[in-house]
């Protein structure tokens, strides 16, 4: 008796078929995450408000034979856009602009207005110098919040700063 083989080479149809339809439902999931910018926009603010309140402190306490302070600006234009402004005395100003589409960041409870500003300033102990808690927010999706301790440390909380 006599066995034939028969080799199979290549998809059948339907499993052709159902890649294509699984590759569909991946991608019409994955475009509402790629679909606006704005929906990272208060993530992307706090990521650059970490950063730049790190360096401020790191710049502080490099620098503390001096006693010039640094100053990191939240500010917001007549526009609306929300900028970042690190400052140290005799030294260029690092100024970052964010995504248009953010709204006003809470600073310890309260909006920013447009055409006004905060400062958080560091003294030459790399704390800041009104010697009290911050709390930052950027709400939108999710809200995120960003800490500024008395002693100068800047962190994420998922929880109230205390």
């Amino acid at each position: 008796m006599r066995v034939c083989k028969q080799l199979q080479q290549g998809f059948t149809l339907v499993e052709l078929v159902m890649v294509i339809v699984m590759i569909g439902i991946l991608s019409y999931g994955a475009t509402s995450l790629f679909s606006s910018k704005s929906t990272y926009a208060e993530y992307l603010a706090k990521e650059q408000l970490l950063a730049q309140g790190h360096l401020a402190q790191q710049v502080a306490l490099g620098m503390s034979a001096t006693n010039n302070p640094v100053s990191l600006q939240i500010s917001r234009d007549g526009s609306g856009l929300t900028r970042f402004r690190l400052v140290k005395v005799g030294q260029p100003a690092l100024d970052e602009q964010l995504d248009p589409s953010l709204s006003s960041p809470l600073i310890d409870g309260s909006a920013l207005a447009n055409g006004s500003s905060y400062t958080f300033t560091w003294n030459s102990d790399a704390a800041l110098s009104d010697n009290a808690n911050h709390e930052v927010r950027f709400v939108g999706d999710k809200t995120y919040r960003v800490c500024f301790s008395a002693s100068g440390y800047v962190y994420e909380s998922q929880a109230a700063c205390p």
